[in-house]
């Protein structure tokens, strides 16, 4: 004879998109970390990253420039003195390519046009 458990699994709930971000604003609102604001609420913080990237990977696609756009150079004009020894060109994943100032700018801009068609 099988034995039934006396605890009930909690059906897996299906969210909407409103839901969702509604959800990950009061997290934004909260300022704790994604896994405390998980277990504050009895949320799981897997959902929880995944919503996330989504709200990520959505609002990336509406930009002007469309879908997977990725970085875009824009022009700069340096206003008082340059920096001494190099400039710093920086991504929001967190690199980083130090340009010496000697550098000479039509080498620049072959480097820039092929960092740009990389994406």
């Amino acid at each position: 004879m099988k034995r039934q458990s006396s605890q009930i699994q909690p059906t897996q709930r299906h969210r909407t998109l409103k839901e969702k971000a509604a959800i990950l604003k009061a997290h934004r609102r909260s300022g704790l970390s994604l896994l405390a604001f998980a277990g504050k609420h009895g949320l799981c913080y897997s959902s929880l990253l995944r919503w996330r990237c989504r709200q990520d990977n959505q609002a990336n696609a509406e930009t002007p420039a469309g879908p997977r756009a990725g970085p875009r150079f824009l022009p700069v004009q340096l206003e008082g003195e340059a920096p001494a020894e190099e400039y710093v060109l920086s991504w929001p994943s967190g690199r980083s390519l130090k340009i010496p100032r000697q550098f000479q700018r039509d080498s620049l801009l072959r480097l820039l046009s092929v960092l740009d068609g990389a994406r």
